[in-house]
């Protein structure tokens, strides 16, 4: 069997790993990343020790059947957590992003070498462009225009780069202002330390940017704005609180959801444990939550708690925490809450309107850059990549209902426009957010990756 990933990121190298694991002898899998940077994605290729994981590493294992191998991993190689401290043996520690990509290269490879020759990875550093079907398989199109045949694809793209708000004027802004990819670093190094920065954004992507730029003694102003003006909260040391908000436990409605996390923290509270504690209860549940839910109640989620629900589910290391805090007592970092109004030039850059949340009158704000921190892009009508814009035009996929992702079936195959299941086409990670909610951390997508090969090759060699 030829099976073609499509996507080396964590995503695809996850399911890589899964599949050397079980995949008999004869199966070759074509792994193809762009970039051709096989394992980190673009998550983790980082080289910023300041960008650390907002995950605990003892929660990072890329085996959900043996959780502690991340941990043995840094062990064995004496890695340190950030700042330069040694993982106590709970990995309670938060290690930068950077070396978890190190990780996840060194375990693709190891994983490779032990395979072979029962198993073969083919690495091709090409953009693949097009998926077509065929009678037994699928051929896909590489951006030279070369073909190659497999027996199934899967689509296990990662994030997708932000887009632009689109209020009036923004093509009057110069481009070479706008800063679409907060990870682009060679961009981000064209922002001089006096400069006036705005970030769209106040998560953990601004974070990260902001971040770097204290870290290379940014004196210039920066602004962060989002709809309501809120940074992620903080990771803390947590204690174990047992599970309470099972599917079959909570009628399938937003508003009794609420209520019983509402109460279930009162109820901890009264015992001297912390909220997070709570949350991070919720956990095991998340999926199955969502998907209990109609889609009218969905609907509701999004527009009236996920906003809550992002800045208490994904936190802020304590050290990165410290550095942001430090920044807005200095009066570096202002955040501010409001809605993009309009778009104009300024003497030196960009001149943004802001109509402030709650009212009044709105702000002009004038700076030499603007970062686009919004977060990843979920609604695929708007995206532009090659592969994901065939297979809609194709009708071999369908954005889903909400606006999430790709529409999957229980079996993650394409849904076509048709509304018919694409036998030979899959998608794993971010791509299928409308089905799970929470699938782009790595205990999520590393479940889904095992599931999946377990679902094609039962058997374990």
């Amino acid at each position: 069997m030829r099976i073609a990933i499509i996507g080396a990121g964590f995503t695809g190298a996850q399911l890589t790993l899964e599949l050397l694991r079980r995949a008999p002898r004869g199966t070759t899998i074509l792994l193809f990343e762009r970039s051709g940077i096989f394992g980190p994605g673009l998550a983790y290729s980082t080289v910023h020790a300041d960008h650390l994981l907002n995950v605990r590493a003892a929660n990072m294992s890329a085996f959900e059947d043996d959780p502690s191998h991340f941990l043995r991993w840094l062990w064995a190689r004496n890695e340190p957590a950030a700042p330069a401290a040694e993982i106590p043996p709970s990995g309670h520690a938060f290690v930068p992003r950077g070396i978890y990509g190190a990780y996840l290269a060194a375990t693709l490879a190891e994983a490779e070498a032990t395979a072979h020759p029962r198993v073969v990875v083919e690495r091709l550093a090409q953009a693949v462009e097009a998926v077509d079907e065929t009678g037994d398989g699928v051929f896909l199109r590489l951006a030279g225009g070369a073909e190659i045949a497999a027996d199934l694809a899967v689509v296990a793209a990662g994030n997708n780069p932000p887009l632009w708000p689109h209020p009036v004027g923004i093509e009057d802004v110069p481009a070479d202002r706008l800063i679409g990819d907060p990870w682009d670093d060679a961009t981000l190094g064209r922002i001089g330390p006096d400069d006036a920065v705005i970030v769209l954004g106040t998560g953990l992507t601004t974070v990260d940017v902001v971040t770097v730029l204290g870290r290379r003694g940014h004196r210039g102003r920066i602004t962060a704005i989002s709809r309501r003006g809120r940074l992620s909260r903080v990771h803390d040391q947590t204690r174990s609180w047992p599970p309470f908000l099972a599917p079959e436990s909570v009628e399938p409605r937003i508003a009794a959801y609420v209520r019983r996390v509402r109460g279930e923290i009162a109820r901890a509270a009264a015992e001297g444990i912390d909220w997070r504690s709570v949350i991070d209860a919720i956990r095991p549940h998340t999926q199955g939550l969502w998907r209990a839910l109609p889609e009218a109640e969905r609907r509701r989620f999004l527009r009236h708690v996920r906003p809550w629900w992002e800045i208490h589910r994904h936190r802020m290391a304590p050290q990165v925490a410290a550095g942001i805090e430090r920044l807005i007592a200095a009066g570096t970092l202002t955040i501010a809450a409001g809605r993009i109004a309009g778009w104009g030039r300024a003497p030196d850059g960009v001149a943004l309107r802001l109509a402030p949340r709650g009212g009044g009158a709105e702000i002009t704000l004038a700076a030499a850059y603007v970062v686009n921190c919004t977060g990843a892009s979920v609604d695929y009508r708007h995206l532009t990549a090659p592969l994901i814009r065939t297979l809609l035009d194709q009708g071999l996929a369908r954005p889903d209902p909400l606006g999430l992702g790709l529409d999957v079936n229980d079996r993650l195959q394409l849904v076509g426009a048709d509304g018919k299941a694409r036998p030979r086409i899959f998608a794993l990670g971010p791509p299928t957010k409308s089905m799970f909610w929470e699938i782009t951390a790595v205990p999520d997508i590393r479940k889904q990756g095992r599931a999946f090969a377990l679902r094609l090759f039962p058997n374990p060699v």
